[in-house]
């Protein structure tokens, strides 16, 4: 609670709430209750009802204490919300990876994007600091490593980090935003493709957006192409710009 007084959350005192080297309380039933215990509840509650429904007396209520016991453990609900994130993280699962850096970097980008698009909530958490949790910096211990024997820098092997993990953020957020308006919009996200261009088409009919004309033009107006296909074409896309870097890089 100390950082919470001072108006501002300490990243040290974070950190040693995430690896669990502060000290818990010892309130709970029969001394059984753990900061563990108590991120459990919280991420049960988001997986049923959404981030939400997760407050501290609901969380208090599931693990049968007080609120007030409750803020023992954690301290407080920005805390908790940094915790749930890591947990529901989870570490990424390399045994099936492909062993060459481009195989490596598209199982990291659909593995994350299978795990938020799963649970959803997590992309309602407000990210207040770096990837500083046990199961993320294994995420990030993974991305990195896959790149550990190229002609990439370090500088260059965090900026591909970056960049490819921005990437998978905006394109689930886009699709669970988009996904969650269908009900307003009458489209579902996977036909959203080809209703976009069939009205990109009809605008630029009015001569007023020639570029945009000659894109759609030479778009296959028949491509079936879904969700996981446009993901896949865009993390290539991606792929194809860390490729021509290490070309450079070794020529140098």
């Amino acid at each position: 609670m100390a950082a919470e007084r001072r108006g501002r959350r300490d990243p040290e005192y974070l950190m040693d709430l995430l690896w669990r080297t502060r000290s818990e309380g010892s309130r709970g039933p029969r001394g059984t209750l753990s900061v563990d215990r108590v991120v459990t509840a919280a991420v049960e509650i988001a997986d049923a009802e959404g981030l939400g429904a997760v407050s501290m007396r609901r969380v208090a209520e599931r693990v049968g204490v007080t609120t007030m016991s409750l803020y023992t453990y954690v301290p407080s609900k920005d805390d908790l919300l940094d915790l749930m994130f890591d947990v529901a993280s989870g570490r990424p699962d390399t045994a099936a990876w492909p062993d060459d850096w481009r195989g490596g970097l598209s199982a990291y980008a659909g593995d994350m994007r299978r795990v938020l698009l799963a649970r959803p909530w997590m992309l309602d958490v407000p990210i207040g600091a770096p990837p500083m949790g046990p199961n993320n910096l294994a995420w990030m211990e993974a991305a990195l490593s896959t790149m550990a024997d190229t002609p990439l820098t370090e500088d260059d092997m965090m900026g591909v980090l970056t960049i490819l993990s921005g990437h998978v953020l905006t394109e689930v957020r886009q699709q669970l935003t988009m996904s969650r308006a269908t009900p307003r919009t009458g489209v579902d996200y996977a036909d959203w493709d080809g209703v976009y261009r069939r009205l990109l088409t009809r605008a630029a009919a009015s001569g007023d957006y020639p570029t945009i004309a000659r894109v759609m033009a030479a778009v296959n107006q028949d491509d079936e192409r879904g969700p996981e296909e446009d993901f896949v074409y865009a993390v290539d896309f991606i792929l194809d710009g860390v490729a021509a870097l290490m070309r450079t890089r070794q020529a140098v």
